[in-house]
């Protein structure tokens, strides 16, 4: 879903968050990412000032992805699947508007 690349930290920092995460009571997981500047969201409309990610919309596509590191991949992928949308082979899907926005960063400063 999302592509993400995992932070490589030194032993020391593994272990406080190792540490950590039993303060939480054991049933939790952190994972350490690396920053990225912007995230980039497709969204399906599904009535008005209503949107939801593409992927949730049209589980039936297989791989279809909802978030992009970049602009120009979510543009990419935007035109792609207007184009199936519109393709013979994608009739019993409801076509609607799609859109891109800018979501917020996945990590703040």
């Amino acid at each position: 879903m999302l592509n993400v690349k995992v932070a490589q930290l030194p032993p020391e920092d593994l272990e406080a968050i190792r540490a950590f995460e039993k303060t939480l009571g054991g049933n939790v997981c952190l994972l350490a990412v690396e920053k990225s500047e912007a995230l980039y969201v497709l969204e399906a409309k599904l009535a008005p000032n209503r949107w939801q990610r593409v992927d949730r919309v049209y589980p039936e596509i297989d791989d279809l992805r909802a978030f992009y590191d970049r602009h120009q991949d979510a543009h990419s992928a935007k035109a792609a699947l207007k184009g199936y949308l519109n393709s013979s082979g994608a009739r019993q899907l409801t076509k609607r508007p799609i859109r891109i926005r800018l979501s917020i960063p996945i990590i703040d400063d």
